[in-house]
């Protein structure tokens, strides 16, 4: 079946509609694209934002079935950072909230749209293959060396559809706990918010003497990283809206991020403050600030580790839920030369 594959360096209004469209599925790859748009100096020559859709030869037999179709953010020069976000629109029909069990196909989508989904991802993969082969390896130095990629909040579903196809993919390291050897894989919930439903924040000292409000500054992220398994790089953390509680003296002693793909990251307390509630004080208030900075349809979310039994308890208590599981994976590039 023709496929129609687009690449731009920065989204389109109309495809920026389009996913809006299809909220609040594709939440993150949405996110990821109007923060390229937005902070448009995080950017790099290897930046692209690729649209996968049926040609207009090939149009869907009956025209009240979805027009299908997958788009990707991806920048291959991101290393040791996600390089790869990407969404289709079987993510529309598929329920995969349960850790230990297959996910499922609505029984509104057949098996021939959900394989023709799967072809548009492949065709996305592709051309990704196509670009690192463009790239100059002596000009980017990539942690998980060439013919891989870092794909990142990828949907159980298509993970194992991809598999399926014959595409390879391993597990990042990143989390390691008896957990992934319980479920197979690095499993994360994909939990959904809305703003109007968060916590009011508490007042400015939040019960610390003498703390504040601020954001992150340079001199903080040598303790953030070290205080984080999530792999950034200096220049991402001090682009990225972000929410601190610092002491008098300037010490901070809490910090929280919203990553490139508006996801609420990096949370943490120092652990002689924990127990006040700031956590979810902090969380409120960075969401409420700043999720705007991406888009105005109201929509928080946050990856949360299977095993991260604080960070749910956090995400439950500003009303969140779960809406789909998602991983992180090492993807072949070489296996998708193979597949199509």
């Amino acid at each position: 079946m023709p496929i129609t594959i687009t690449a731009s360096p920065l989204p389109t209004p109309s495809l920026l509609a389009l996913l809006t469209s299809h909220l609040p599925h594709s939440l993150t790859v949405l996110r990821r694209l109007q923060f390229a748009a937005n902070f448009p100096s995080t950017n790099t020559p290897h930046t692209h934002i690729l649209h996968a859709s049926l040609s207009p030869s090939s149009p869907p037999a009956d025209e009240k079935k979805t027009n299908h179709f997958a788009t990707a953010y991806v920048d291959l020069s991101r290393s040791p950072e996600t390089e790869c976000f990407l969404y289709c629109t079987v993510e529309d029909f598929t329920d995969s909230i349960d850790y230990t069990i297959p996910p499922v196909l609505s029984a509104s989508l057949s098996e021939d749209d959900a394989r023709v989904c799967e072809d548009l991802v492949l065709a996305i993969l592709g051309k990704i293959r196509e670009l690192e082969g463009e790239m100059d390896g002596g000009m980017v130095e990539r942690r998980v060396g060439r013919g891989k990629m870092v794909l990142g909040s990828l949907e159980e579903g298509m993970r194992r559809r991809l598999v399926g196809r014959g595409v390879r993919m391993a597990r990042t390291g990143v989390e390691m706990s008896p957990d992934v050897e319980r479920y197979g894989w690095e499993f994360y919930g994909k939990w959904l918010f809305r703003v109007e439903m968060l916590a009011g924040e508490m007042g400015m000292g939040m019960g610390i003497e003498g703390a504040r409000w601020d954001v992150v500054r340079r001199e903080d992220v040598a303790v953030i990283l070290a205080r984080t398994k999530i792999p950034r790089q200096e220049a991402t953390l001090l682009a990225l809206p972000s929410t601190v509680v610092r002491l008098e003296d300037g010490t901070p002693v809490a910090w929280a991020f919203l990553g490139p793909d508006g996801t609420l990251t990096t949370l943490h307390v120092e652990e002689s403050y924990r127990g006040k509630g700031l956590a979810k004080t902090l969380a409120s208030k960075l969401m409420r600030d700043h999720l705007g900075d991406f888009g105005d349809d109201g929509w928080g979310a946050a990856d949360v580790y299977v095993s991260n039994l604080q960070s749910q308890a956090v995400c439950r208590s500003l009303g969140g839920k779960v809406s789909k599981t998602v991983c992180w994976a090492i993807l072949d590039l070489e296996s998708v030369t193979s597949v199509l």
